[in-house]
């Protein structure tokens, strides 16, 4: 009997009546509801969990040639691809399941793309608990999988064979948009960069432009305040004049006046 093929619930009642005959099986673990979902998937479609495991390695491999930037977007590749197969595993499990079991079984898939061992693990069909990658270094798999002789994995039907191919152009698809979208993310960087100097430049003129402004409302305020000036001293240069205009005829009519009077003095 496989029990790890069994749901949670019968896996007690199972394991102890294998162990009537086999008293080693009576240390055996019961997997949890999220351990249980990742071995229905490896058991009822093997060929979808290859494929899996094979774009895995194909990614981590674009991961090593690319920079910071295109990471993101193998990143967002990975983690729909994690989505669709998690939820192939819900529905061939045929049941609902919590929010933090789904994210299990989704991290347990991840591990096992992400890293050999924790794949390795997943295909023997014998998890007893989800795994977790972190990203860096390996995943703790102590107690992870049941020491029972693996499963061999059924033979892949055609329609799982249709599903890899499926898989397969769709990788294929989201590379080939991914470097469309790299190239055209470079062009837009080019764009952006040319821009910027050009408003830098810009900036600058503007700068000289106003420090030229200045200058120039600065010397007109000079020559309005010389034109005050100016005027103010024709006004009072005007004033001046008609003074000694005044003054003049005031001393043309005392000449007058002196003159006449010495000439009638001298007619006498």
């Amino acid at each position: 009997m496989d029990l790890y093929g069994l749901p949670p619930e019968q896996f007690t009642a199972a394991r102890d009546a294998a162990a009537k005959h086999d008293k080693t099986l009576k240390a055996l673990r019961r997997p949890t509801v999220s351990a249980w979902v990742v071995n229905t998937l490896v058991r009822r479609d093997p060929a979808l969990l290859d494929a899996l495991l094979e774009l895995g390695a194909s990614l981590a491999e674009a991961q090593r040639q690319r920079r910071g930037d295109d990471l993101r977007e193998l990143g967002e590749q990975r983690r729909q691809l994690l989505q669709a197969v998690t939820a192939r595993a819900l529905e061939l499990a045929g049941r609902d399941v919590s929010a933090s079991v789904r994210a299990e079984v989704e991290s347990t898939l991840d591990a096992a793309l992400a890293d050999t061992g924790s794949g390795e693990a997943v295909r023997t069909g014998q998890l007893v608990r989800p795994l977790a990658y972190a990203g860096f270094g390996g995943v703790d798999l102590d107690g992870a999988v049941a020491p029972l002789p693996r499963r061999p994995p059924s033979a892949p039907t055609r329609k799982d064979a249709a599903r890899v191919a499926e898989l397969e152009a769709r990788a294929l698809g989201a590379a080939g948009a991914l470097d469309d979208a790299v190239r055209a993310a470079e062009r837009a960087q080019r764009a952006a960069e040319a821009a910027a100097e050009e408003l830098g430049s810009a900036a600058q003129e503007q700068a000289a432009a106003a420090c030229r402004v200045r200058e120039a409302e600065e010397q007109l305020e000079t020559a309005r305040q010389a034109t005050a000036a100016a005027k103010d001293r024709r006004t009072e240069a005007g004033k001046q004049a008609q003074a000694a205009t005044r003054a003049v005829a005031d001393a043309q009519q005392t000449a007058d006046a002196a003159r006449q009077a010495l000439h009638q003095e001298r007619l006498r």
